[in-house]
């Protein structure tokens, strides 16, 4: 009993060191005993010798035109900036024109009015300045009504013969 034992034993040694030669010569690409070389080195080695680094096509076009690439980022670092405080200045308007109500032009300009009126109010100095820049005014459209009148009146009119 011992004897058959003791022969399954070598026979498993001798498989496992059979394999392990065979895994030897195939990754060290030494051929074996017909000549052939073993198929997982040929494959190994193709592979190895046919694919450079970087393995994807969009790092490899990326390292071949580094300039593209500088323009592009520069593009963006000049577009990014604009586009979200765009974005926020038109959100900014949109909540403004929802908060506000519709003002027509005669009551915007009475609110203008009363807020010049409001302002002058405070400062007496002002207040005097504006007055005296109102009558001025006032003079002068006067002068330039009664001037326009006067063009319009024929001379004869002005020197108070009607013709009959």
């Amino acid at each position: 009993m011992k004897s058959s034992l003791e022969d399954e034993r070598r026979a498993l040694l001798e498989q496992i060191e059979a394999s392990r030669a065979v895994y030897r010569r195939m990754l060290t690409g030494e051929p074996d005993a017909s000549g052939a070389r073993p198929r997982l080195h040929r494959v190994a080695a193709t592979s190895a010798s046919s694919v450079s680094f970087p393995r994807s096509r969009s790092v490899q076009w990326v390292l071949a035109h580094p300039l593209w690439v500088a323009g592009g980022v520069a593009l963006l670092v000049w577009l990014v900036p604009r586009m979200i405080g765009g974005g926020a200045r038109a959100a900014a308007r949109r909540r403004a024109e929802q908060t506000r109500p519709v003002v027509t032009r005669s009551e915007g300009t009475l609110r203008a009015l009363l807020t010049v009126t409001a302002l002058l109010l405070r400062d007496p100095a002002r207040l005097r300045a504006a007055a005296k820049l109102a009558r001025g005014t006032w003079q002068w459209l006067q002068q330039r009504r009664h001037a326009r009148v006067a063009a319009s009146v024929p001379p004869a009119a002005r020197s108070g013969a009607w013709p009959h």
